[in-house]
């Protein structure tokens, strides 16, 4: 198995159109990729919004995207396709998941991901491919796990053949589960993917194309422990494409209402878990002033990223400790590629934002590079 391949996730950058793409590739990754003494073409995990996917449909637009990437030795590891528009200076909350896959938007821009990713330079990755991240499926109001589902993403696995079949590119959507949508458990995510391999459009050839992100925080988020959770789905054989390491914000018994309150950003949406004395989890929707006195007294985790590179203060800390050296040795020896996650950046409290961006990226990278080197 190939050495672990690590980079970061560009959805910190705004990434609506091209030119906002290249700028953040120029200001930001490129003295990344310098810091690091990258001397073979450095990974990147872009992030392309539906106005940047549509663009790279032309053929000039995409040429000259690879030849920028080329000239500057970068190489694409896949495409976070994640949030379909505005993703910075704006309030997403829910709208992140919207459209679902039942919406033919995020059928069409998701094709787009794939065509760009078809034609650009990639990173090798030894036994793995290529690929997008998306949507949960859809953001859960109580509408279920319709079998529309299954067929939207057989269809786009069909997509992904054909595809491979005019540019010997083969790729692989990724769903990642999250908090509050229909996939988000190890439970769900493989009660999912039994029922996809049992639909009737479904063929066996099919499992090369579809497979799960696994995100660190959205796992630790459920209290379920990141390790258990990964050997879990790869023993029910649902493939992981890339691991997303990340941190989710943890308070403990002894937090206060102003110690979480600076994490309120009006931005992001940021599901709360408190968990009770007898272990039982209670959800909030969102971290609110509201939800803040049903916090205070208990211990709790809230999806909100925070850097990997950041030990905590007092009553306030991070859900890194669940990444274990059992985690990392795992990891490892998986060889996925790796991708840091902490997009929630230029929101975190001013005292979590006393370094350039490019800094903050190189500490959280520096640090899943000597977890890897310690086991």
């Amino acid at each position: 198995m190939a050495e672990n391949l690590i980079t970061y996730c560009m959805n910190v950058h705004p990434g609506e159109d091209l030119p906002a793409v290249r700028r953040a590739l120029e200001e930001v990754t490129l003295p990344l990729r310098d810091a690091l003494g990258a001397s073979a073409p450095f990974p990147i995990g872009l992030r392309l919004g539906a106005e940047a996917a549509a663009a790279l449909r032309a053929q000039e637009e995409i040429r000259r995207f690879s030849a920028f990437l080329e000239r500057n030795r970068l190489s694409v590891i896949g495409i976070n396709g994640f949030p379909y528009g505005a993703f910075h200076n704006c309030a997403v909350k829910t709208s992140v998941y919207e459209p679902d896959w039942l919406d033919p938007r995020r059928v069409r821009y998701t094709c787009n991901l794939f065509y760009a990713l078809s034609h650009l330079p990639h990173a090798a990755m030894g036994d793995y491919r290529p690929s997008v991240t998306t949507v949960p499926l859809a953001y859960d109001r109580g509408q279920g796990l319709s079998p529309r589902f299954a067929a939207a993403i057989c269809e786009m696995a069909l997509f992904l053949r054909k595809l491979e079949g005019y540019t010997g590119v083969r790729m692989m959507l990724a769903l990642e589960p999250e908090p509050d949508c229909l996939l988000e458990s190890t439970r769900t995510v493989i009660d999912f993917f039994e029922a996809l391999w049992r639909h009737p459009e479904w063929v066996p050839a099919y499992r090369d194309y579809v497979g799960i992100c696994f995100d660190t925080c959205h796992f630790a988020l459920c209290y379920e422990d990141p390790l258990n959770a990964l050997r879990t789905l790869v023993s029910a054989n649902v493939p992981v494409a890339r691991i997303q390491t990340s941190a989710a914000l943890e308070f403990s018994q002894f937090a206060k209402a102003e110690d979480l309150a600076p994490f309120i950003d009006g931005v992001y949406l940021h599901q709360t878990r408190r968990r009770e004395k007898d272990a039982s989890i209670t959800c909030f929707h969102d971290l609110t002033p509201e939800v803040l006195p049903d916090l205070v007294g208990r211990r709790g985790r809230i999806h909100c990223h925070v850097p990997l590179a950041w030990e905590g203060a007092g009553a306030i800390g991070s859900t890194r400790h669940a990444l274990t050296p059992a985690f990392w040795r795992y990891v490892r020896a998986g060889g996925w590629p790796i991708e840091v996650e902490t997009y929630t950046y230029h929101v975190l409290p001013e005292h979590l934002r006393t370094r350039t961006l490019s800094e903050a990226i190189l500490d959280d990278i520096h640090w899943v590079r000597m977890q890897l080197r310690n086991v």
